[in-house]
């Protein structure tokens, strides 16, 4: 129920944003640009390469739409002992530089997580470990900082941290033993084009 509710929230914000977009491109047409800041590059792709050493991989791409505003989405998995944490989530960012990509941004994410942790249970006289799993919609605020660096200011170093409110129920997520609000951190490496 919570899935379909946050699929037609997402649907409607795509829709939202594609509408600015193509509204923003058509009145740049007609309106003057003295005193913005040019901008290079709009769009970007990067990985996590602590996937290499770690279970940690995310992927991410991310594209102005607007002086200072981004969307992206992105996909991650994180494996810490037992506990799996996969996710896919839109992103919303604003640069207050109003250059995208580069330096402080603040942001917003709607997305979905699929956690599961193996969980303990005593059945009969023998203590039996199974594997617990919830599929549920997230919201999140976040808190980036990029550095564009090279000769053309094209490689991107990507950091930050992200709190997530977990939108299931407090009976589900006792199940797997899941906190109503998770903290992460970003970091990743890439392109921009």
């Amino acid at each position: 129920m919570h899935i379909s509710r946050l699929s037609r929230c997402a649907m409607s914000l795509v829709g939202l944003l594609a509408a600015g977009v193509f509204g923003n491109a058509a009145g740049a047409q007609a309106s003057n640009t003295a005193g913005r800041v040019p901008i290079p590059y709009r769009s970007y792709i990067g990985i996590n390469p602590l996937g290499i050493p770690f279970d940690i991989f995310s992927i991410e791409v991310e594209s102005g739409i607007a002086q200072g505003m981004t969307i992206g989405v992105s996909a991650a998995h994180t494996e810490i002992d037992n506990a799996r944490y996969s996710s896919a989530d839109f992103k919303f960012r604003y640069y207050p530089s109003e250059v995208v990509l580069k330096g402080f941004s603040i942001g917003a994410s709607a997305g979905l997580l699929r956690y599961s942790d193996v969980r303990s249970e005593i059945v009969d006289v023998t203590v039996a470990e199974t594997r617990q799993t919830i599929d549920t919609p997230t919201l999140g605020l976040l808190l980036d900082y990029n550095w564009m660096l090279g000769a053309s200011r094209r490689f991107i170093i990507g950091t930050g941290i992200a709190a997530k409110r977990i939108l299931a129920g407090s009976a589900d997520r006792d199940k797997v033993g899941l906190d109503r609000a998770q903290l992460s951190a970003r970091f990743t490496v890439g392109v921009a084009f």
